[in-house]
């Protein structure tokens, strides 16, 4: 049996080292490797290649990025699986009957005692650790101290049960349960295992074992027994790029391909027929995909060279630097346009799409007007740069959980490849228009909270950061205004757009300076499996001086009130006055694990 997932969940949620739960029972998808390339499909990476130079040269060392293929792409029946997984955890429970002794753990196949019924249920519960390991739970040692029974050791097992313990419930918590020796009859409370007991970590990667192994690696972590589909055992990390500035249009996507750029530049174009004949070449008929070479046919020539020259921007190195370069392609694109309206006329389909004639002005108090520029087309590349397992096992521990890179290296290459997936749709870019797009920065208490914890940012743990080696600007009360401000309009917006507020996601942009700050916000939808959206987003534009309104009047109740509204910053702490009833969204919505939120900066500072 198979259990399907869309490639944009495979990216954002679930990936190598998760637990899928299948029809038959939970699985672990395999790494890559294993589960799709390597030597278990004859399927090559580049075959699924995303395209784009941004991600790879600047975020991912020049690593490449692969998508995830579709049943029907490979023309297989949806009962057939595209990505392998296994089974985990291995232990089975059976409920019954057994008398008064309750339920059975027990080591896979068929229930040792009834013969029936628990063969498909896995145990709730597995094992993990802040290294990223994950293990099946000893269950039959649990009782034991982390020994074997000393009955079963000396021959005298209760014959059939094996490795096997009883599940006896004497109420609704887990404190109420006992763990039961079938052998001997010893007993123990799993509450005490679940709440306080630490085990020694095996260093298990279930993910990237074959069948019929199992591998471990030196680990210093103490593991703790969770619940199977507890949301910290599997925190994806993802990195998203919009294509702005040097992409264009499909031309210049085509340029992503180093192969592609290398056959263009190295010979000089001086007609259509120059490209006609480097196209015809039999070397580059090999090398350029057909739907590279068939926009390159359409273009014309004065269309390609200045995309050779688009291509050729400078690609900055940290995710910072590459946030910044959007942003100012966005301001750019909302004075001159996206694709630009000077230069050669395009005929390419267009993958970022800004005409400044739609560009809206929206009063507001204090000065603080605000463009708003509808984004017509937008594409999205959305990459899992790997996983982590955010568990604690001792109080207090603020050291970030270790990052599993979701990588595949093939042998004998030295550049891997990230799992990824492409969006089309369309978004709002929301920014200050006086003084170059720059306000004064925050003030009041609450705004004064914010920078006194910017000035003691080292005291953070780094990993609630998008940018951790640069100063923590998610600190900044400039910064908390605007994340604010686009968690209250993605939810005004969601009643209007027809889009869930789920589906409405963020992009927060900040540039701090000396008393002031500037930036903006981009609110996006984007769509797996289609050309973009339909236009329900960017309709609002001209009605959003009417939302705004009413969302900072909306801004100042919250059903939390007044616990929610008098909360401040403490020492260390995430949030302001926030809570789901008035500001935190969906965390497919917020690129900031709705974090860094204060409902008071915002109404103390309203634009």
């Amino acid at each position: 049996m198979t259990q399907g997932i869309r490639p944009s969940q495979f990216v954002t949620v679930y990936g190598p080292g998760a637990i899928l739960e299948g029809k038959n029972g939970p699985r672990v998808i395999l790494e890559a490797g294993i589960g799709l390339f390597g030597d278990t499909a004859a399927r090559n990476p580049e075959d699924y290649r995303i395209d784009d130079m941004r991600m790879s040269n600047g975020l991912l060392g020049g690593d490449r990025i692969y998508r995830l293929p579709t049943n029907s792409e490979e023309g297989i029946d949806e009962s057939q699986f595209v990505y392998r997984t296994s089974a985990f955890p291995r232990w089975r429970v059976c409920n019954g009957p057994h008398g008064s002794n309750g339920s059975l753990i027990y080591k896979e196949g068929a229930c040792p005692i009834c013969r029936a019924g628990g063969g498909r249920n896995a145990v709730g519960f597995v094992m993990a650790c802040r290294n990223g390991h994950m293990d099946d739970v000893p269950w039959d040692r649990l009782v034991h101290g982390h020994s074997e029974c000393e009955k079963a050791s000396d021959g005298k097992a209760t014959r059939g049960l094996g490795r096997s313990v009883f599940w006896r419930r004497g109420g609704l918590t887990l404190s109420s349960v006992m763990l039961v020796c079938p052998h001997c009859g010893k007993q123990r409370n799993f509450g005490s295992v679940y709440y306080s007991e630490r085990f020694r970590c095996r260093g298990r990667h279930p993910q990237g074992e074959r069948q019929g192994q199992i591998s471990s690696e030196p680990c210093g972590q103490n593991a703790k027994v969770m619940i199977r589909q507890a949301a910290n055992l599997h925190l994806s990390e993802t990195r998203t790029l919009l294509s702005i500035r040097s992409t264009y249009t499909e031309l210049h996507q085509s340029l992503n391909n180093s192969v592609v750029k290398m056959a263009l530049v190295r010979r000089s174009l001086e007609s259509k027929d120059d490209l006609l004949e480097i196209l015809d070449d039999p070397t580059s008929r090999e090398l350029i995909r057909p739907a590279a070479a068939d926009a390159l046919r359409r273009a014309e020539l004065g269309e390609i060279l200045q995309a050779i020259k688009d291509s050729e921007r400078r690609i900055p190195d940290t995710y910072h630097g590459l946030l910044m370069d959007e942003f100012e392609g966005l301001l750019e694109a909302s004075v001159g346009g996206a694709p630009p309206q000077a230069g050669p006329k395009t005929r390419s389909r267009a993958l970022f799409e800004l005409d400044p004639g739609r560009v809206v002005r929206v009063d507001a108090a204090n000065g603080r007007h605000l463009l708003v520029a509808p984004v017509q087309t937008l594409r999205s590349v959305t990459v899992q740069i790997g996983f982590r397992r955010d568990i604690h096992t001792t109080a207090g521990d603020e050291t970030p959980p270790k990052l599993v890179p979701s990588v595949y290296r093939p042998p004998g290459d030295d550049r891997g490849w990230y799992p990824g997936v492409e969006l089309y749709g369309e978004g709002l870019f929301i920014r200050f228009e006086s003084d170059g797009g720059w306000a004064p920065s925050p003030t009041g208490s609450r705004a004064e909270r914010w920078a006194a914890a910017l000035k003691a940012a080292k005291s953070y743990p780094d990993f609630p950061f998008r940018d951790p080696d640069r100063s923590r600007d998610e600190l900044h009360p400039g910064f908390v205004w605007w994340h604010t401000l686009a968690h209250l309009l993605v939810r005004s917006i969601s009643e209007d757009a027809g889009y869930s507020s789920s589906a409405i996601r963020e992009r927060v942009y900040f540039k701090p300076g000396a008393g002031r700050f500037s930036g903006g916000i981009l609110l996006y939808a984007t769509q797996p499996g289609s050309d973009g959206t339909l236009g329900g987003l960017i309709a609002l534009a001209p009605y959003m001086g009417e939302i705004l309104r009413s969302t900072l009047e909306r801004a100042k109740a919250c059903s939390g009130d007044p616990l929610c509204i008098d909360t401040k910053l403490g020492h260390g702490g995430y949030n302001g006055a926030s809570c789901y009833a008035c500001s935190m969204n969906s965390e497919t919505s917020c690129e900031h694990r709705n974090m860094w939120l204060d409902r008071g900066v915002l109404l103390d500072n309203l634009p």
